[in-house]
């Protein structure tokens, strides 16, 4: 089995934890899952560390609710928040890369 495979999406108010198939599971909040959005709308604002940073401050601004999740496929999600971006698509690899990099891991 891929270790980029969710398999499992357990969603609350704040932060969600993500089941890979691998085994290994993490707890990250939507805050980090939305700022680091690749779509064609958000991807650009993230070239550097100053407009990341910028992007970041910005999005804790809005009021930050659980996005709806769809499936894509057999290789992502697509998230659809309530105040803002709704078009793109996470690709399971990428989910797993952000949970590496700010979730909790062991949720």
């Amino acid at each position: 089995m891929s270790r980029e495979l969710l398999t499992e999406l357990e969603r609350s108010d704040e932060y969600c934890i993500m089941r890979f198939a691998d085994g290994n599971s993490f707890r990250i909040s939507y805050l980090k899952i939305r700022s680091n959005c690749q779509c064609a709308k958000c991807k650009p604002r993230q070239e550097n560390e100053q407009r990341k940073i910028e992007f970041e401050e910005e999005i804790m601004r809005l009021r930050l609710e659980k996005p709806k999740a769809s499936p894509v496929g057999r290789y992502g999600v697509q998230l659809e928040w309530p105040s803002g971006c709704s078009s793109g698509i996470h690709s399971f690899s990428h989910l797993r890369e952000v949970c590496e990099l700010h979730g909790t891991p062991g949720e």
